[in-house]
């Protein structure tokens, strides 16, 4: 898996897909998906209210060809309340968008880093949980393990917190080199 950072504005590169965690609690919704949203007229707020997106755990949209935004598809991704959300929901939910990704037949994707900013939880464990849960789905096919490609949308304030969560995964994960970071070593200089 080749882990790539984008500290861009969330619209503006071109990905096959941009999947993002909505909390069930938050209306309109905050952060990258708050940002995608007013990008998109408050597309994702309109669906919220009419009770198309709840932002239940586990629950999944995909909205194809949004415009406006690089993505050729938006997936979005329920994460419950905010109050609730933990490490291990954050590991399971990086886990289920993989395996989402992976089910649509794509082979990179870029997503959020779930709660940052807006919860209690560490930045660090955050990115650490994250990227185990994406390793873990895609270390059962060492095909798909190679060939994925992941990118951590975040902000330029973020990139210590971010490095230290991926050295986390490193130093707890035995990856034996799957994970490559390379094209992260000049953002952290």
């Amino acid at each position: 898996m080749q882990l790539n950072l984008s500290i861009e504005n969330p619209d503006l590169p071109k990905h096959k897909c941009l999947a993002l965690g909505v909390f069930a609690d938050e209306k309109p919704p905050r952060g990258v998906c708050g940002f995608v949203d007013w990008r998109l007229n408050g597309l994702i707020s309109r669906e919220i209210k009419q009770g198309r997106i709840g932002g239940d755990f586990e629950e999944k949209i995909l909205i194809p060809f949004p415009g406006r935004i690089g993505a050729e598809m938006l997936l979005l991704f329920g994460l419950g309340n905010i109050a609730d959300i933990n490490y291990d929901k954050i590991y399971n939910a990086a886990y289920l968008v993989t395996q989402a990704v992976d089910g649509m037949a794509m082979d990179s994707f870029a997503f959020d880093l779930y709660g940052e900013g807006r919860s209690n939880l560490v930045t660090a464990n955050i990115v650490e949980a994250v990227v185990t849960g994406m390793f873990d789905y895609l270390s059962s096919n060492i095909g798909k393990l190679s060939e994925m490609k992941a990118c951590a949308v975040t902000s330029s304030s973020s990139l210590q917190a971010v490095s230290q969560g991926i050295r986390q995964f490193k130093t707890n994960v035995n990856d034996k080199g799957s994970v490559d970071i390379s094209s992260l070593e000049s953002s952290f200089a």
